[in-house]
């Protein structure tokens, strides 16, 4: 098989950054990745287990996978699609890419507006008291279930941790850091990644095709553009209840990933 790294997040933390990141400065990983989640036999895109292993080897050099879901088999729905995955995982190093909690959820509680009627009408408020129907975590707040995932993820013990601010404000040192942890080979010269206003993945798709073949300059992003920019924004969306509730529900985690 070829060499894959698994690229891990909960949802909205910089899991596309990531991936671009590298895809635009480390020349030996593939130009394309896969999203783990497909196995699923409920995901709109779905491929058997054995459709996307197959797909997954005719890739070339080092393939990046892409996913959300906790590194449990319990995590899946479908029995033969936690098999692989815990397959996968367990020969595949992961970057564990992780963001401020406030953040994450202002930023999934934006993108979730943008196509669920129900959260559109939902305050804030509701929408993080809401509880989560994870297989294996139910009854979760929102805030709960983002600690939750952080815990699992460092409990797997990634290979490597990548912060979504650190990625924007020191993004040379980071992502040697992280290619030093994978051995991976980086061009002399780095290229940041910049957002695209669109959240357009043709043009983003076609700047790191560009990229590979030595044309173009600056890359752009194929994650959704955050919203207000990135970090810090969930003062605007927190009233001192909201932030009291999220801290009683996910304090460990933000202690453990260092955020104030």
């Amino acid at each position: 098989m070829n060499r894959v790294i698994i690229v891990a997040s909960h949802r909205r933390s910089g899991t596309h950054l990531m991936l671009d990141s590298l895809r635009a400065n480390a020349p030996d990983v593939d130009p394309t990745f896969m999203t783990l989640e497909r196995i699923e036999p409920a995901h709109a895109k779905h491929l058997p287990p054995t459709e996307f292993d197959r797909r997954l080897r005719l890739l070339r050099g080092i393939v990046l996978v892409k996913t959300h879901t906790l590194p449990d088999a319990r995590a899946w729905q479908s029995r033969e699609a936690g098999e692989y995955a815990m397959r996968l995982l367990a020969v595949a190093p992961a970057i564990y890419v992780h963001r401020d909690g406030r953040d994450v959820l202002v930023s999934l509680y934006h993108y979730m507006r943008s196509y669920s009627t129900d959260v559109e009408r939902q305050p804030f408020g509701d929408f993080i008291r809401a509880r989560q129907n994870a297989p294996d975590a139910p009854s979760l707040s929102r805030p709960a279930y983002w600690q939750h995932h952080v815990h699992e993820w460092l409990k797997s013990q990634p290979r490597a941790l990548a912060g979504f601010s650190s990625m924007q404000t020191d993004f040379e040192p980071t992502l040697r850091e992280i290619a030093d942890r994978l051995d991976l080979r980086l061009r002399p010269t780095l290229s940041p990644i910049t957002l695209d206003a669109r959240g357009g993945w043709a043009n983003a798709v076609r700047s790191v095709l560009m990229r590979r073949f030595g044309v173009g300059g600056g890359r752009r992003s194929t994650a959704i553009r955050p919203r207000a920019g990135g970090s810090g924004g969930w003062r605007a969306a927190f009233d001192a209840e909201d932030l009291a509730f999220f801290e009683s529900q996910a304090a460990e985690a933000m202690r453990t990933l260092g955020y104030g």
